[in-house]
């Protein structure tokens, strides 16, 4: 999914961000299609969120568990560099322990919600991949559970910030979450029809217990933001695309 399959250049809603927020260049060298010299974050300050997705949703890369203390050890960055040959993640042991608590506390409150069936492979399927095209232009978006009705979006975010509630509506907006539900809902209308569907975003504390947990249903006032901002981003890429040029910031000197 990552090096995107579609037949030419895909719009995903991560890069549909890096248009709006900054510039089509920064889109282009985002890319892994556009750029030659584009590299994957590998970050793993990311270990412990990818391990916790991984046993929730039971998809994703299969894992490694390496008894380092850290990854600064010649010995610890070769194990990883030879499990990334196999494309699988190599994690450490304590990150590992980490996240299997943190997917029990995420159970335990999912069930306080009456969510129990989210993530169940039995009700809904994990990291489905959405490919469509509209106008010439291919989109991609990764989900990562859609129950078997295709009437639930669902998108676990683990954070190492708070999750409570009163920061959620800034935690939204800067991070997005309306383009993304956008974006998915445009890719289930384009391949399934056109339905009322859900879009749920399970956030999770992830530094430290008790790894608490909200669920945030996107509101149809966000949801039209989202589409609204998402119309912006696919006529600068389809300009872009076609043209084959990718502006950056002004050349005018910016007057705060």
């Amino acid at each position: 999914y990552f090096a995107d399959p579609c037949p030419l250049p895909s719009l995903t809603q991560s890069v549909a961000k890096i248009l709006l927020d900054r510039s089509p260049l920064h889109a282009w060298h985002a890319h892994p299609r556009l750029n030659p010299d584009y590299q994957h974050d590998d970050a793993t300050k990311y270990d412990v969120g990818n391990i916790a997705h991984k046993l929730t949703i039971g998809r994703g890369k299969d894992l490694v568990v390496l008894d380092f203390a850290d990854w600064r050890t010649k010995a610890s960055q070769e194990a990883r560099a030879a499990a990334a040959a196999e494309h699988k993640l190599a994690v450490l042991g304590k990150h590992f322990a980490r996240a299997q608590r943190m997917v029990k506390a995420a159970r335990e409150q999912l069930a306080l919600h009456g969510l129990e069936s989210l993530f169940s492979d039995t009700s809904g399927h994990g990291e489905v991949c959405l490919a469509w095209m509209e106008n010439g232009i291919w989109f991609r978006q990764l989900v990562d559970w859609l129950d078997n009705e295709t009437m639930t979006f669902v998108d676990l975010k683990t954070t190492d910030m708070s999750a409570a509630p009163h920061g959620l509506g800034r935690m939204m907006v800067n991070a997005g979450w309306p383009i993304q539900a956008a974006m998915a809902e445009r890719g289930l209308n384009a391949l399934l029809g056109h339905k009322r569907r859900r879009f749920l975003f399970v956030v999770q504390e992830a530094d430290e217990p008790p790894f608490a947990m909200n669920v945030v249903e996107m509101s149809e006032t966000a949801l039209t933001m989202g589409r609204k901002q998402l119309d912006v981003a696919v006529r600068i890429w389809s300009e872009c695309i076609l043209s084959g040029i990718w502006p950056s910031y002004p050349r005018e000197i910016i007057v705060p």
